[in-house]
This record gives structure tokens, sequence and C-alpha cells, in this order.
């Protein structure tokens, strides 16, 4: 099996990720592998931030102001979240509700493509990642952290570093329970 193949087939989330992260060398593949996602239009609707040391701290601070009503213990959780990888890549969709030809959830779809060749660079390089997104990418003070503009929107929270362990075993889905095949 080709290299390519291989590396989508087995590409999983590893949530237990450690130091060191990937050098600037390595994430400028990354980010080329990227921008070769399908986009209709050729309207690069996707921007990156690439998060380590401080900056993590302060994600975790947004993290924490994003929940003002949180007891102590859920403050510390949510300070610590951004800590898991020794770096987060955050994919920023740039969004154009008025493009004449390219629908909003185009626009989505060829952001969360480009995470996904993140990924599959990243694996490819010896690194393992985990996509995280929920109620963080909606929250105002994350939404102030990044400076967001109006019609962008957090797409992911992709935390890349070395796994920690062994990696998880890819788990394969019937063919027979999603192919359909018609003459």
């Amino acid at each position: 099996m080709s290299e390519i193949l291989n590396t989508i087939m087995y590409r999983v989330s590893s949530p237990r990720l450690s130091a060191p992260a990937p050098e600037k060398q390595e994430l400028d593949i990354f980010f080329r592998c990227a921008v070769r996602a399908p986009d209709h239009g050729r309207i690069r609707p996707w921007r990156f931030v690439v998060l380590q040391g401080r900056a993590l701290e302060d994600l975790g601070a947004a993290f924490e102001a994003a929940q003002p009503e949180a007891d102590e213990a859920q403050k510390l959780r949510l300070r610590a979240m951004p800590l898991r990888a020794p770096m987060i890549i955050v994919t920023i969709a740039k969004l154009d509700p008025e493009h004449k030809k390219v629908p909003v959830w185009e626009q989505q779809v060829a952001a969360g493509i480009a995470t996904q060749h993140i990924q599959l660079a990243a694996k490819e390089l010896g690194y393992g990642s985990m996509w995280r997104t929920g109620p963080m990418t909606e929250s105002a003070p994350v939404k102030a952290f990044f400076d967001l503009q109006s019609g962008e929107q957090i797409v992911a929270f992709l935390y890349v570093g070395r796994v920690d362990g062994e990696p998880r075993e890819a788990d394969f889905q019937s063919l027979d329970e999603i192919v359909e095949y018609r003459d």
C-alpha cells in the first residue's frame, strides 16, 4: 500500500501528546498541505494561528473567562485544557456569506479539509493530533482572544505533539453500512 493511503487509512486521534512540538520547517509543510484543500472559487477561506508556550496559558485564561460561573476546580480544568499538547493550531474559517458562487457551508468544509490535511501531514512527519471543538469555539472571550472579525469562525483547535504511549488502533466502520452501489 502506498504511504499516502497508509497515512489516511491509519490516522487516529491522539489524546495524549507531549513535546517536542513541530518546528517551523515542519509547520511550513503542514500549511503548504493545508492550502491544497479543495477551494471552489479560490477564495482561500481559512487562516491559522499557532499557539505554544505562554500563548497556550493565555488561551487557558480565555477558556476560564468563557465560564465565569465555574467553581475553582472547573476554572483550573479550563486553564489546563490547552496544556494537553505542546502546540495548538487553530483553524479559523474566513466566511463570505455574500459570495455569489460558494455557499458558506462549502467554505466551512474547505477549512475543515485544510485542517484534515494538516493532521495527515503531522502524522506523516511523526506527530499525533487531536481535533477539538466544543462551546469554546463560540465563546466571546475566546473569539476576542483570536480577534475574530465578522464572518470568521473557529473550525478547529488542533492539538499537536508527539504521541504518548501506544497510538490507538484504527477503528474501521463496515463499508456495508455506509456504501451503496447502483448500476
